[in-house]
């Protein structure tokens, strides 16, 4: 740091700073007295706090079920979703505040062509009646996902901007969060970190070396992109594969293999508190 001598007429010339690197993805509203404020500064606002939110939740928490949503048999090539809550790859809540019965007969009936395409690729289930098709009796999987969404609400009257010519319109004045259940006869690609851990895995972590292992976990890039894999649509919250017969009920649900998880941090503290305390029953 530059000494300053009071006696001299001139102050020393301050260092130069490193160079600027603007985040585009994370700007602010800058608020003064007598500011006119517009639509897009309540939108810069609104984004800021919002892109926040999803990005703490992706980041520290990760992609997947947080709580509920179990999917059980409830019909003919039907299951119901439980109510509970979900984050998808983007970091967005998913909300599901009611039971949500869900059709399987399209996701179905696909899964059940392809087996007429490819004969023995389904799961047999009993031998087929005379004239019927062998397809038909044989157990197809199809993937129960959630994806979320977004709908325009409130529709109010508008002052029409300059690019509508100042011409008075009708806008909607609110979005309705909310989410839709796809079920579909292939596993919606999600995000894994199987790859990355594996390799990191196949070296020996000491006690002595954790700081390290713990440093090569976060700063390799595979760890971001982890997140990149989703399809277009973001459908990457897997529920449960469900084995069911064509016009049947389901045969079998399955809420586990395919569902990624969100572990709470008061679960992790109290999984913590129980292996302490009870250290026989760590293996």
């Amino acid at each position: 740091m530059h000494s300053y001598d009071p006696r001299s007429r001139t102050r020393p010339a301050p260092e130069t700073p490193a160079p600027f690197h603007e985040s585009r993805s994370i700007v602010r509203d800058r608020y003064f007295y007598g500011m006119l404020l517009q639509a897009e500064d309540m939108a810069v606002e609104q984004a800021f706090h919002l892109c926040n939110a999803r990005r703490h939740a992706l980041e520290l928490h990760g992609v997947g079920t947080v709580r509920g949503l179990r999917v059980d048999a409830s019909g003919i090539e039907e299951v119901t979703v439980c109510p509970g809550l979900a984050l998808d790859c983007l970091g967005r809540e998913i909300l599901v505040e009611q039971r949500v019965t869900v059709s399987l007969r399209d996701a179905v009936s696909e899964a059940t062509a392809r087996i007429g395409r490819a004969p023995g690729a389904g799961i047999p289930v009993g031998a087929p009646r005379a004239g019927a098709s062998e397809a038909h009796y044989h157990a197809v999987d199809v993937f129960i996902s959630l994806l979320y969404a977004e709908a325009p609400d409130r529709p109010v009257q508008a002052v029409g901007g300059p690019e509508a010519a100042c011409a008075p319109a009708c806008d909607d004045s609110r979005v309705q969060h909310g989410f839709r259940v796809v079920a579909s006869a292939e596993e919606p690609p999600g995000p894994s970190t199987a790859d990355l851990f594996d390799a990191l895995l196949a070296h020996d972590v000491t006690h002595e070396r954790l700081q390290e292992w713990l440093c090569d976990v976060l700063v390799d890039e595979r760890l971001a992109a982890a997140t990149t894999r989703c399809a277009e649509e973001h459908a990457c919250v897997t529920l449960a594969k469900v084995r069911v017969v064509a016009a049947s009920r389901p045969v079998f649900v399955d809420n586990v293999s395919c569902r990624p998880l969100v572990v709470p941090t008061a679960l992790i503290a109290g999984l913590l508190q129980y292996l302490a305390q009870n250290p026989g029953r760590c293996r």
